[in-house]
């Protein structure tokens, strides 16, 4: 797990997030199939396996966690002189990534990137699959996009998701 700190690879890491934010939104045409899910479940043990999974059936390295809301320049970065971004191994631990997830970035224990976001995207730089999430007070503000093929794997493994036909 670590912290993306370069402007340029936070600059592509934040275009391919936007990327996966406009394929959920249907601007952008795919193959994946969406799965819904509570977004509160990305902060879980059980999430943290599915995402190693995810890595290693794609076959990448790792998968980047970003915030795209609160603005990722406006605010992180004014605030933290450091980017709303995390590379997830595929060799990291469950503990790994939910203690990334929790990291004060600086003085301020709230704004950590898994507390303080509204809009988040997970994709590894294939984007064979990819999160989208916007914090919802509801059960469905997590969209997970996978390859049809892996859908009976990733409910083994997360059998709360919901597929939308």
């Amino acid at each position: 797990m670590r912290w993306i700190t370069g402007k340029d690879e936070f600059e592509t890491v934040r275009l391919q997030a936007a990327e996966c934010k406009y394929i959920d939104s249907g601007r952008l045409p795919t193959n994946l199939q969406r799965w819904i899910f509570d977004d509160a479940a990305m902060f879980t043990p059980r999430f943290a396996n599915l995402i190693h999974q995810l890595i290693g059936w794609s076959g990448d390295a790792y998968a980047t966690y970003v915030v795209l809301n609160p603005d990722p320049i406006h605010y992180f970065w004014r605030h933290f002189q450091k980017y709303p971004a995390i590379q997830i191994e595929a060799d990291d631990l469950e503990r790994a990534y939910l203690s990334g997830l929790n990291e004060d970035p600086g003085g301020s224990p709230a704004d950590a990137v898994g507390t303080n976001w509204w809009e988040c995207v997970i994709t590894p730089p294939s984007i064979k699959w990819f999160v989208h999430s916007l914090r919802d007070d509801l059960d469905r503000g997590g969209h997970l996009w996978i390859p049809q093929e892996w859908a009976n794997k990733v409910v083994e493994i997360c059998n709360y998701l919901r597929s939308e036909i």
